[in-house]
């Protein structure tokens, strides 16, 4: 079936570019994946009373470098290592005393956990560290995944 069928026969699903990949094609794909940004939403909780002033410094931070030793809770399936990520813009939004919501853009592959609440000072800088309280990450949405793959086809 074509993209335009699957198109054509329903309004509850989309497809576009549609089509075999080589394997070749998904190793390309997959030496580019630390190219790749990833936008998040998070519920952020701090320990201390917060202001809509103490949060807003962040907004101004853009491509900070960060260094991250492999998280606590997946070293049981990875090997440490300790890796720099970017994380290339956020934007807060306050919510209440001790809550606001963070929108991140960053490097695929930043674990966004551990930039919150620092895994134990294993992630520098952090959320936390920036902020001079202790953060917590109460819920993690990704928003979007910025790839240009596959190539684009005719349909």
């Amino acid at each position: 079936m074509t993209g335009c069928k699957i198109n054509n026969s329903s309004n509850k699903i989309q497809v576009r570019d549609l089509q075999l990949v080589t394997r070749e094609a998904i190793g390309h794909m997959k030496e580019g994946e630390e190219e790749k940004t990833k936008s998040y939403s998070a519920l952020i909780w701090t320990n201390k009373v917060i202001q809509k002033k103490d949060i807003e410094f962040l907004n101004d931070i853009k491509d900070l470098k960060i260094d991250q030793k492999t998280p606590l809770r997946v070293l049981h399936r990875r090997p440490l290592a300790v890796r720099t990520r970017i994380v290339h813009s956020m934007e807060t939004r306050y919510v209440d005393e001790h809550h606001f919501h963070l929108y991140l853009k960053t490097q695929a592959g930043t674990y966004i956990k551990e930039f919150v609440h620092g895994d134990f000072g294993r992630t520098k800088p952090n959320i936390g560290s920036l902020m001079n309280v202790t953060a917590d990450i109460l819920e993690l949405d990704v928003e979007s995944v910025d790839v240009d793959w596959p190539p684009a086809v005719d349909d």
